[in-house]
């Protein structure tokens, strides 16, 4: 047998999980049996003296679907055919360039998400105008108001009791203050998917939190009639919390992560009275944010995996498991912050960071 490289021994050994002295003489599909099927290729390659390399097979590994590149390199040494079998695990390469095509995909929504909210801002704002203006032409004690009455020879108190005794200001301030808070909706998503505001500046973290538990309230699920409104949110704020230097739609991404991830995980546990507790405080140069959810909890491999890129508890095509990894990287790499999370099966789990304080100039 021709000698062996360390490395490709170890990679070899490493695959099996056998040692090379143990393999050594046997058959290749008794040590590596998913390659049992390519067996009658490596024969044809040896026969017509061509490299041959196949990628991206996928295979089941513990559950977990993996993708190799194999390729075969035919070998002739005195008299003696034979091939060498290289295989390169090429799965995070794999999901790498799975996770850009959905990046673009969602830059694509996100742009369009953005432009119709633009749109929807002009109607909404004439809506808006135009309720506020039926109820400034109905308030007495208006000089222009009560002429044009006085001109039509009618009482504008008269009106203004049938107007009351039908309840049509009821009706068109609950007209005004829908468009108000739809207009708010669309205020947090335009902040939100703005990707060009990725200078730091000086934030409140209560105020992003608010502004994320907003734009999550409209996270209302089609398909399983999950509505984010349906989970009560307490807030304990500390007073007079210090600035802190930030991305504000980074870290407004890093909270709707957490949140939406509780929420989920509540859905998903079919947690009765589903509550998440955000805390904010001042622990020295440090402000620090909790957020805990009362939840099924997580097992402790689970838990241990969590900040993983692509690792994911969810079905296949609902999580790409980038969400706590990318809220990582956020934290830590572009904000100098921590981040941790505490979890046990049937004790909910709390999400904590921290953001170091502003320092004066």
């Amino acid at each position: 047998m021709a000698e062996q490289s360390p490395f490709g021994t170890r990679g070899a050994a490493a695959l099996s999980g056998l040692e090379f002295d143990s393999v050594q003489g046997k058959q290749l599909s008794s040590v590596f049996p998913q390659l049992d099927k390519d067996i009658t290729r490596v024969k044809q390659q040896i026969i017509n003296g061509k490299t041959e390399q196949k990628v991206r097979i996928p295979r089941v590994v513990n559950g977990e679907t993996r993708y190799e590149n194999i390729t075969i390199y035919p070998l002739f040494s005195d008299g003696f055919d034979g091939a060498v079998i290289r295989l390169d695990d090429v799965t995070d390469n794999v999901r790498i360039e799975e996770m850009m095509v959905q990046t673009e995909k969602m830059m694509s929504v996100g742009g369009l998400a953005a432009g119709m909210a633009h749109e929807i801002n002009n109607p909404l704002g004439g809506i808006l105008q135009g309720a506020q203006n039926m109820e400034r032409r109905l308030l007495p004690g208006l000089a222009k108001n009560e002429q044009t009455a006085r001109d039509l020879g009618i009482s504008l108190e008269s009106i203004n009791k049938y107007i009351e005794k039908r309840g049509i200001l009821k009706i068109i301030s609950g007209v005004r203050e829908s468009a108000s808070r739809a207009a708010g909706i669309i205020t947090n998503m335009l902040n939100f998917s703005r990707k060009t505001d990725v200078h730091r500046t000086s934030c409140k973290l209560d105020e992003l939190t608010d502004s994320a538990v907003a734009l999550a309230a409209q996270d209302y699920d089609l398909n399983k009639k999950f509505d984010f409104r349906q989970i009560e949110i307490i807030k304990d704020y500390e007073k007079d919390l210090p600035y802190i230097v930030c991305a504000p739609t980074e870290i407004e991404q890093v909270l709707l992560n957490l949140l939406g991830n509780a929420a989920h995980a509540m859905r998903d546990g079919n947690t009765e009275n589903p509550k998440i507790e955000i805390k904010i405080l001042r622990d020295e140069d440090y402000v620090v944010v909790s957020v805990t959810d009362n939840g099924p909890g997580m097992e402790e491999n689970v838990r241990k995996r969590v900040f993983e890129p692509f690792f994911t508890t969810k079905p296949k095509g609902v999580g790409t498991g980038l969400g706590l990894s990318v809220s990582y990287f956020i934290i830590t790499e572009n904000h100098h912050g921590s981040i941790s999370i505490e979890s046990a099966p049937g004790s909910g789990s709390k999400f904590i960071f921290k953001l170091p304080v502003a320092t004066p100039r």
